[in-house]
């Protein structure tokens, strides 16, 4: 999103603004203000967005003109990337427009076999009763070389190494090679720059300002190698890019041309290089199968959070995590992948709106500030030591404790992670957190974080100058007002 508002904006388009997760807070509340005023003309959102308060409540002060859905093979359960929330544009465009004609729609994407164009078209005929008009480009691309080619897990690195380093001696354009897991492209970043091959290394499990600061890097010419998973790469429109590696195999035909289709964007020639193994054949299968849902996995999550509406809620709205749905899953059908199972959870609850046995609403976050007062474990220790509580329920807080101070203090930490970790229900955990309070280990205080902006045009010191004036202004106001009026 970010590489399309600076595409924008050197063809002199300064309307546009994108809201990600990328975004600093003071960011994203200037990007909101923006479209809420009138100032952005464009906005770059992804779908999850639309279930967000703030975002709604923009959206719902402006018109809109014209909904593009970019990537549209997403909303397609028989695409390679689908996503849930795609199939949740649809009603919110039918809601936005209470009634009045639907805007004009586009759905863009450059992989979508005829199946998916098909499921596309009628997705949106039944949801919206729009007749979508296809037009189809192709998918041949004259200028990209496709090479496959054997190798063996010791030799892979010396051969992704001899691929790259021979494009950068040829050309003065850059590379990107992918591989199927995020401790792989740290580790083959690093065996090239041991061989003097000077590489970034990207994937979902960064920190937001190191991912923008890598993507900047690249897209601006300073790091000409990127070593990537799939996260790498949606949207990214840079034109020089002369060679893609797979390191791994891709999950699919259609994911493979979609990454190997980011060589060769200015039409000159480029290389795309498969490299390939009988276990990463095995691997992929492996990976693929973690995603896969069956139908008792899908009819067990209702159950649980019809459970979990009878319990709490009366049967009518139920809100929850992912990890309480589990919490709530009886049957024990539901196959457990700590990596995968927010995203399971996620779809199954989409399948389950599709089928008309539930509907799922915008996003409810409630927020539980804990911060240690201890400096270490063996300190917890010896509060917990002296307290009079059981042997079980003291290791579960010291557990709380541990995860508490692994922590990142940026990304923080969910209360599903500390539920798996306590072996409690969260209502359990609520107390728990209460007695670590009690106790003196922890404070349920709310910690704040300060972002300060030096440069630009809206750097703090401005925003701080703006905030006094105006409150000084409606402190005068509210004088002329009522002059007579006495204290509170």
């Amino acid at each position: 999103m970010a590489d399309q508002v600076a595409g924008l904006e050197k063809h002199a388009i300064s309307c546009a603004v994108a809201v990600n997760g990328l975004l600093s807070l003071p960011e994203r509340s200037d990007a909101l203000d923006k479209v809420r005023l009138g100032d952005a003309g464009i906005l770059l959102i992804s779908p999850e967005q639309l279930r967000n308060r703030s975002v709604r409540r923009a959206l719902a002060q402006r018109e809109i003109g014209t909904w593009v859905l970019d990537e549209a093979h997403c909303l397609s359960k028989w695409g390679h990337d689908f996503r849930p929330d795609y199939r949740y544009v649809a009603r919110f465009i039918r809601e936005k427009a209470g009634g009045e004609p639907v805007p004009p729609l586009i759905c863009l994407t450059a992989t979508a076999k005829p199946d998916v164009v098909a499921e596309i078209v009628g997705h949106l005929q039944e949801k919206l009763d729009i007749n979508l008009k296809v037009f189809n480009g192709g998918a041949q691309r004259d200028n990209l070389e496709f090479e496959v080619l054997p190798t063996t897990r010791g030799e892979k690195r010396f051969h992704v190494h001899q691929v790259v380093s021979d494009c950068l001696a040829q050309d003065a354009g850059s590379a990107i090679v992918y591989c199927a897991k995020r401790k792989d492209t740290e580790e083959l970043a690093g065996f090239l720059g041991v061989k003097e091959v000077a590489a970034d290394y990207f994937h979902a499990g960064l920190q937001p300002e190191r991912k923008k600061d890598v993507q900047q890097r690249f897209t601006g010419g300073t790091s000409r190698v990127i070593v990537a998973t799939n996260a790498f790469g949606m949207g990214i429109d840079k034109p020089d890019v002369r060679l893609v590696v797979h390191a791994d195999i891709p999950g699919s035909l259609e994911n493979y041309l979609q990454e190997a289709g980011r060589a060769g964007r200015d039409r000159l020639p480029a290389r795309c290089v498969l490299f390939y193994t009988l276990d990463d054949v095995e691997q992929q299968f492996m990976l693929s199968g973690r995603g896969r849902l069956n139908r008792r996995e899908i009819h067990s999550i209702l159950g649980a959070v019809r459970r979990l509406g009878g319990k709490k809620y009366g049967h009518g709205e139920v809100v929850a995590t992912a990890g309480e749905i589990l919490l709530g899953e009886e049957d024990k059908v539901f196959e457990r992948d700590s990596a995968t199972d927010d995203t399971r959870v996620r779809t199954a609850i989409a399948w389950l709106e599709e089928a008309k046995l539930l509907s799922r609403e915008e996003n409810q976050v409630q927020v539980f500030p804990s911060s240690l007062r201890v400096n270490s474990v063996e300190q917890a220790q010896d509060r917990l030591g002296k307290a009079s509580i059981p042997d079980n329920y003291r290791k579960q807080l010291l557990r709380i404790v541990e995860t508490l101070m692994q922590a990142d203090p940026d990304e923080g930490i969910s209360t599903d992670e500390l539920i798996g970790v306590a072996d409690m229900n969260p209502e359990g955990l609520r107390a728990a957190l209460y007695d670590l309070e009690k106790l003196g280990i922890a404070s349920n205080d709310t910690v704040l974080t300060a972002f300060v902006h030096v440069g630009g045009k809206r750097s703090s010191k401005k925003r701080l100058d703006a905030a006094v004036d105006l409150e000084r202004a409606m402190i005068e106001r509210l004088r002329e007002a009522a002059p007579d009026m006495g204290k509170d």
